[in-house]
């Protein structure tokens, strides 16, 4: 079953920009908001990982890019 944020689901092999948070209490970055683009959902289980602690960051928004890059 492929992971929602409020009720959006991810489909498998699709590129999104995503709003992602740090929610680890010991790094620098807790509390803090991101927005990454061209995120790739890898059999719809799009992952983020905290470039400072190495965590993984919650996603808290999704937007489907529409148009989907091309991939060759």
């Amino acid at each position: 079953m492929s992971p929602s944020v409020d009720g959006f689901n991810f489909d498998p092999a699709t590129f999104y920009d995503i709003t992602v948070r740090d929610d680890n209490a010991a790094c620098i970055n807790y509390e803090q908001t991101f927005d990454v683009s061209c995120v790739y959902s890898n059999a719809g289980v799009p992952r983020v990982q905290c470039g400072r602690c190495g965590k993984p960051m919650t996603i808290i928004a999704a937007t489907r890019l529409d148009p989907q890059p091309e991939m060759s």
